[in-house]
């Protein structure tokens, strides 16, 4: 292999990546934000963008096998081709991180007008108020992969214990989802390692958690089930069911201080229903199917689920399975015809 497709693999390494979105994120943080800046105008920014590109790109570059080399545009001019702008990285630079740096303002803006924050007096006597969400603010941002990784970073630091407050949280929370809706065009089912850095920043709560950041977090994942554009099969067995599931086993198993079992069960019944595409009251034939057919793409899924009424008292689970249509008189009678 050559040595582009070399350093590609290396860079495409997840901690490699992690390491590059928050270089990225603590040089907006403490340079861009604090001197008052444009992201065009460090020094570092354009290399680290070109690095990021590059670590997306890896899968092309080994597929050419040396043959052929490419490198990302550091996004400081502006490159058209045949009239149309192909420009990824200049869009990022100069159009979207200067967005991204004030989302990360308003970050820090609402958690000073909260309760206890230096300018919670000015909030209240109307001199300061949150930055309403901006929905065509993001417009035309679906195509910059390397955006969104940093903005999920972000994302991710902001939901770590300590960095938000209950108050704030219920603006900061629906700005990152709309950037998020638009830079991934509402397809966010695959992000696995997105939600598994979710995942591991609410367990960090233990059981402190407050249930109003739960039920935020709770009602996104059901939301970017119901929005995907893949096919019913495909969000029944993608990363955000498997992870999402996964989030509300461990939450059940700090006892009822986090999730009630009557509330992890009417959630796992929503999740089924908004990947499948259906009412929350209907029964998802299609989950029946790859219940009992044990598929390959649904195992890690099933095994969830199974863990969820492992964890629930006999009756409950039973009452469960009935009610998706999984009773064990008709797994069995669907596994005779099969």
């Amino acid at each position: 292999p050559s040595l582009q497709c070399l350093a590609s693999m290396l860079l495409a390494d997840p901690f490699v990546v992690r390491l590059l979105v928050d270089k990225i994120e603590k040089i907006v943080r403490a340079d861009i934000m604090k001197n008052k800046s444009v992201p065009s105008g460090n020094p570092l920014l354009p290399s680290l963008l070109q690095l990021l590109n590059i670590a997306k790109i890896s899968t092309q570059l080994c597929a050419m096998k040396g043959k052929r080399l490419a490198i990302p545009d550091a996004g400081l001019k502006e490159i058209l081709m045949e009239g149309e702008d192909r420009s990824l990285p200049y869009e990022t630079l100069r159009n979207f991180l200067p967005l991204f740096s004030k989302l990360l303002l308003d970050v820090d803006l609402d958690k000073r007008i909260a309760l206890g924050g230096d300018l919670y007096d000015a909030a209240a006597q109307s001199l300061l108020a949150p930055s309403d969400v901006m929905d065509a603010e993001w417009n035309g941002a679906s195509s910059l992969q390397d955006l969104r990784v940093i903005v999920e970073g972000a994302f991710i630091h902001l939901m770590q214990p300590g960095n938000t407050n209950e108050v704030a949280l219920q603006n900061q929370f629906p700005r990152f989802v709309n950037a998020l809706d638009k830079l991934s065009d509402g397809n966010m089912i695959h992000e696995k390692p997105f939600f598994i850095s979710l995942s591991h920043a609410l367990l960090r709560y233990k059981t402190k958690l407050p249930h109003s950041t739960r039920d935020l977090v709770t009602n996104v994942m059901i939301k970017w089930l119901r929005l995907s554009k893949d096919s019913n099969e495909s969000c029944l067995c993608s990363a955000l069911h498997e992870c999402f599931m996964r989030l509300l086993n461990e939450w059940a198993s700090l006892g009822n201080a986090v999730l009630s079992r009557d509330l992890f069960l009417s959630l796992s019944e929503q999740a089924i229903a908004a990947a499948d595409k259906q009412g929350d009251e209907q029964k998802s034939a299609l989950f029946v199917s790859l219940w009992i057919k044990n598929d390959a793409q649904f195992a890690l899924v099933k095994e969830q689920y199974l863990r969820m009424l492992t964890s629930t008292p006999e009756k409950t689970a039973e009452s469960w399975k009935e009610k998706l249509g999984l009773s064990d008189e008709k797994v069995d009678a669907m596994d005779t015809s099969s």
